[in-house]
């Protein structure tokens, strides 16, 4: 089996790398989801493995990648390690990508093989965050224009829906991050790779 590992860390992508060649996995391993996109044209991949949010790639390119991987290579099977430990977020990626298992970043070598060799036997897996909030399509494409804007007019101009709507995302997202107030808010799109800068 072929497994591509994108990671920008190189002695993390070193050892895993070690670990899944002495377990008899074939191993690529690239440092952008730019660089796994061209490696994906060439090889066979099964497995891939990716993080949710690098200082490359925001959390918005990463879910764009997986669901471009998800229309053009459906047979791929994902292992997304993440240090971002919101549910509602979490939940509303595992509902979005049924081929993608998500896993702590500080999970343990032997639970990453374990994950790796089940996405590998293609065996169906279950979500463990069902019972909790997600995050809507909307919700989660309303994060970007909130972390872009300060005023929630700007935004309903920008995306041309009524401004008591904006509102509406913005206290359910603040209820299902667990947000108390806008620090809180920033901080948890900075964590997940949005900024405050102006793109138009």
């Amino acid at each position: 089996m072929k497994i591509l590992n994108v990671e920008v860390n190189f002695w993390a992508a070193l050892g895993l790398e070690k670990l899944l060649i002495s377990a008899g996995y074939q191993f690529l391993s690239c440092s952008s989801l730019c660089d796994a996109k061209k490696i994906l044209i060439d090889q066979s991949i099964e497995v891939m493995i990716i993080e949710l949010k690098t200082e490359a790639d925001d959390i918005e390119s990463s879910y764009a990648f997986l669901r471009l991987l998800q229309a053009l290579y459906p047979c791929i099977r994902v292992l997304v390690l993440t240090d971002i430990n919101d549910a509602a977020l979490l939940n509303f990626l595992a509902h979005e990508f049924h081929s993608v298992l998500f896993l702590t970043k500080k999970a343990s070598l032997a639970s990453i093989v374990q994950n790796i060799n089940t996405l590998a036997e293609k065996r169906p897996h279950t979500s463990t965050r069902s019972r909790v909030p997600s995050l809507s399509l909307q919700e989660f494409h309303m994060l970007k224009w909130l972390a872009r804007y300060s005023s929630q007019q700007d935004i309903a101009l920008r995306v041309r829906l009524n401004n008591k709507t904006i509102s509406h995302y913005k206290r359910s997202i603040y209820t299902k991050l667990n947000c108390e107030n806008n620090v809180q808010f920033h901080h948890r799109l900075t964590q997940y790779g949005f900024n405050r800068t102006h793109v138009d």
